[in-house]
């Protein structure tokens, strides 16, 4: 089972990352200057997304403020993700590309159709090309852990 854990460690000021590191078969720390993320590769699921008549996963940008909230179905981490690739570019920029041919990949869909909506994320987690977003969209395993792990949400909250 140790061996299956993957972690995170964020190690953070109150504006920006410093650092990422991943590290495998590992305990957790308690600091007031680390976020951590344990990921189980035990929770992938099937996909739970609607499937349009054509072929896509219709997708709405979302809005992702401050509130206290846990995002956990497949539909709002990936309308998240989509959310953030807005402010990376769009559907024209690298990372919506690597997001939908993740997406197309592991549901065996057309892939992604944004249908509406308008995307809002809190200014301070927004991402830009100076700043790293919450998961890296340049890495496949992680889009498929943060939308099809049933043991991986989103939490929103202002302190």
């Amino acid at each position: 089972m140790r061996n299956k854990i993957m972690k995170a460690c964020f190690e953070t000021n109150s504006s920006s990352v410093h650092s990422i590191k991943i590290r495998k078969a590992c305990f957790e720390t308690n600091s007031s200057s680390v976020h951590s993320i344990v990921i189980s590769a035990e929770g992938m699921e099937k996909s739970k997304l609607h499937v349009d008549d054509d072929g896509y996963i219709p997708v709405n940008y979302g809005e992702f403020g401050k509130e206290l909230h846990i995002y956990n179905t497949q539909e709002d981490k990936l309308s998240y993700l989509v959310s953030l690739c807005y402010y990376l570019g769009g559907e024209d920029s690298w990372e919506f590309e690597t997001l939908n041919g993740v997406i197309r990949e592991y549901t065996g869909t057309k892939g992604i159709k944004i249908t509406g909506g308008e995307p809002d994320i809190d200014h301070q987690s927004q991402p830009d090309y100076g700043s790293d977003a919450v998961v890296n969209l340049y890495d496949g395993d992680a889009i498929r852990q943060f939308v099809f792990n049933k043991y991986v949400s989103l939490k929103t909250n202002c302190d």
